[in-house]
């Protein structure tokens, strides 16, 4: 169950907002990463002053071994390699990987392509360190999640000391003393019971590194012609093939001409930084189970099945969640908060989101005896009985601008059935869209595997289309 950093330390938001620690979701994926471009701002936080030199001194040893180095395998490519693997970073409360906040380790195998990028870098003649912080833009599965925990591997004595004062500070509860390399750290306990949990600052997250925003290309190519005709023709290719532009073609075309990628790393250095805006919450990214809670103690549910034992109960709850779901979306103006102030949708993550805080409210409203959590904070609610009776039902939750709406129908949800044991599945399709070509594909689909036999879940759809105001329907009648 996710479980807010603050409500599990028992202690007002407030508290930790005074020490700049980023209140996390525990257990979900809060798409937030640490920026190491963050750290040339004045953070005001002691245990992190001098650390963006940190970072670059330990990609300048890199660099230093990689050229001296005369051939691959030899001691300093060795060295180097081992400089650039990293452990699994266990324990920063970022969520993105379960509730210790588990993160992916660089292993010897993306080390040495790490190595291998970075020779051909120097190979062109340019030895700035930073180049390692914007691999990320042009090499294959390297992506911010892993930028992040480079950042957090380097800087772990920084954090764990900001993790024990803040501890001490609020005594925060529970805790325990660890080791961590031979050092003694007194640090709290992660939600598993298992290992630390590393505080992250809010200071130093974004939404996305800017290493890793390909926009910044389009700010490299408004200087450099080459770079800016190779980009335009690279996504209009793109376009046409109504596919995504690679990371293999970036690197084709930064890696053409040394100006490239020394005008890219001009620009991610002189970049202005700005972390997440936390105050504003512009991508719902917090502000969800607030707003769903809200919605649903604005407008009652009254579940009269307080203890379900079978399959029949589970889903006449899930039903009644469902339905008074729709009317918070299309009656009660919670739509709204599905699009940004500026008209633009807002990602899909938050209508999946804003259900689950929807459905986990009504429940606790009603003392129902069910266990529901969000498969990572995206897709599927799983909705499961607590005891008695072995029974599941997952809702998953699409948008019906989802390109990926029709496949997510036909081999998702029923992949989902046959590896969690699901009784039943509800495809929850939001609509957004004007036009209705996605759903009606969708609901083809279904009625052709019935005809054919085969378990299919149900489709339910809520229509969340921005909504006309009564003046503006009769200015436009009276036209």
């Amino acid at each position: 169950m996710p479980v807010r950093l603050s409500r599990y330390f028992g202690v007002e938001p407030s508290e930790l907002k005074l020490r700049g620690v980023f209140d996390a979701y525990l257990g979900i994926d809060n798409k937030l990463f640490v920026d190491p471009n963050l750290l040339k701002k004045d953070l005001k936080i002691p245990e992190f002053s001098g650390a963006r030199q940190d970072i670059t001194e330990h990609f300048s040893k890199v660099l230093k071994l990689l050229a001296v180095s005369k051939k691959q395998g030899d001691i300093a490519w060795l060295e180097a390699e081992s400089r650039l693997k990293f452990k699994e970073e266990n324990g920063a409360a970022l969520g993105y990987s379960g509730a210790g906040g588990s993160g992916r380790a660089i292993g010897l195998e993306l080390a040495r392509i790490l190595v291998k990028r970075g020779k051909e870098i120097l190979a062109l003649g340019i030895d700035d360190p930073e180049m390692f912080e914007l691999i990320g833009l042009f090499q294959e599965n390297i992506g911010p999640d892993m930028l992040s925990d480079m950042a957090v591997s380097i800087l772990k004595p920084r954090f764990l000391g900001y993790t024990q004062r803040v501890t001490n500070e609020l005594n925060l509860q529970p805790y325990k003393d660890y080791s961590v390399e031979g050092q003694a750290w007194k640090l709290p306990i992660s939600p598993d019971g298992k290992r630390a949990l590393i505080l992250v600052p809010d200071a130093l997250l974004s939404k996305l590194p800017i290493a890793l925003d390909r926009s910044e290309i389009d700010e490299v190519a408004a200087f450099n012609r080459v770079v800016r005709r190779k980009w335009n023709a690279i996504v209009a290719a793109a376009r046409r093939e109504k596919a995504s532009v690679s990371k293999e073609q970036i690197r084709e075309m930064l890696f053409a001409q040394p100006k490239n990628l020394s005008d890219l790393i001009k620009v991610y250095r002189e970049a202005a930084v700005q972390g997440y805006d936390f105050e504003g919450d512009p991508d719902g990214l917090l502000s969800w189970d607030f707003i769903g809670r809200n919605a649903a103690k604005a407008s009652p549910l009254e579940i009269p099945i307080k203890r379900p034992k079978t399959i029949g109960d589970l889903r006449a709850i899930v039903d009644l969640i469902l339905n008074q779901f729709k009317r918070n979306i299309e009656q009660n103006r919670l739509y709204e908060f599905l699009y940004r102030d500026n008209g633009r949708p807002q990602p899909e993550r938050l209508a999946q989101r804003l259900f689950y805080a929807v459905a986990d409210a009504y429940c606790e409203a009603n003392d129902v005896d069910l266990s529901r959590e969000p498969n990572a904070g995206n897709g599927p609610v799983d909705f499961k009985l607590s005891a008695g009776y072995n029974a599941r039902v997952l809702v998953e939750i699409k948008k019906s601008s989802n390109s990926d709406l029709l496949n997510g129908f036909e081999a998702q949800l029923p992949e989902y059935e046959k590896s969690e044991s699901t009784d039943e599945s509800v495809y929850l399709i939001v609509r957004v869209t004007e036009g209705d070509s996605g759903i009606r594909s969708v609901l083809a689909l279904r009625e052709k595997k019935l005809k054919a036999g085969q378990k299919v879940p149900d489709i339910f759809v809520v229509d969340a289309r921005k909504k006309v105001s009564a003046s503006k329907r009769r200015k436009e009648r009276d036209r």
